[in-house]
């Protein structure tokens, strides 16, 4: 074999390495883009799954809270709007010694009806969606002051509007939880939530002066409010923030996309 057949083998074989050497590169090119295709594919189907799931428990959730309102607003409000009626009705025919008793008896259960009415429409979601964020609060500010346990207040900083229904709802019940967390946990004295309304984006902080906790800690029930609070705002697609120190209170901050 002579000099120039050795170097066209050479150069045959130099091709034949680089075809095949191109060809594994590409294929397994292609073999990890479709891998990564696939696994992006998976994510997302996992992601809409979980989606699903959690609307589902929305919706589920909500609608337990409407029965247990109506609930509240049928049958056990009825009761005591009976009880009242014939409290007055017996006060107008017992000696005059027991009518006092009698008429602190009846205010006791028009506060308890008032009260139950209060809760019954923070609990109906068709009551949020009629009256919008900010009015909603503040009728449950009004339910927590009448309690006389706590000073509740509500700030508004900014020109107000309305979000999408789902969002105003979500946000509602994500306070509602840090609400009667505080009430059941905190020992608080002082509860301030704000609304900022941006441009582009609410922001909302909501803070008590109670004894805190360590938030790290799942295990206790207002961890799994927390747990609660963190799911519903991922629905909204709003930023959670929410810090607590032992005997520092505890501030709760969302951030909402309008």
């Amino acid at each position: 074999m002579d000099q120039v057949e050795i170097q066209i083998l050479v150069f045959v074989v130099t091709v034949v390495i680089l075809v095949l050497v191109t060809s594994l590169v590409l294929f397994f090119y292609f073999f990890q883009q479709k891998k990564t295709t696939l696994l992006i594919e998976k994510r997302e189907t996992k992601k809409r799954f979980e989606q699903e799931i959690n609307n589902s428990k929305l919706e589920i959730q909500e609608q337990a809270l409407k029965n247990i309102s109506w609930e509240i607003h049928d049958n056990i409000g009825q009761l005591l709007s009976v009880a009242k009626m014939q409290l007055n009705i017996v006060q107008m025919s017992v000696p005059d010694a027991q009518k006092e008793q009698l008429q602190e008896t009846g205010t006791i259960v028009g506060k308890s009806l008032e009260d139950l009415r209060g809760l019954a429409k923070s609990l109906n979601p068709e009551t949020i969606k009629n009256n919008g964020l900010v009015d909603s609060l503040e009728l449950e500010m009004q339910r927590f002051n009448r309690l006389n346990v706590i000073d509740a207040s509500l700030k508004i900083i900014g020109d107000t509007y309305h979000l999408n229904n789902e969002k105003e709802i979500i946000l509602f019940r994500i306070l509602q939880e840090f609400c009667n967390n505080t009430l059941k946990y905190a020992k608080a004295k002082k509860l301030i939530i704000t609304l900022k309304y941006n441009k582009d984006n609410l922001e909302i902080t909501a803070e008590d002066n109670g004894v805190g906790f360590n938030i790290t800690d799942t295990s206790k029930q207002h961890g799994i409010g927390l747990l609660n609070i963190r799911s519903r705002g991922k629905l909204i697609g709003a930023k959670i923030d929410l810090n607590s120190k032992e005997n520092l209170g505890t501030k709760l901050y969302i951030s909402c996309p309008k």
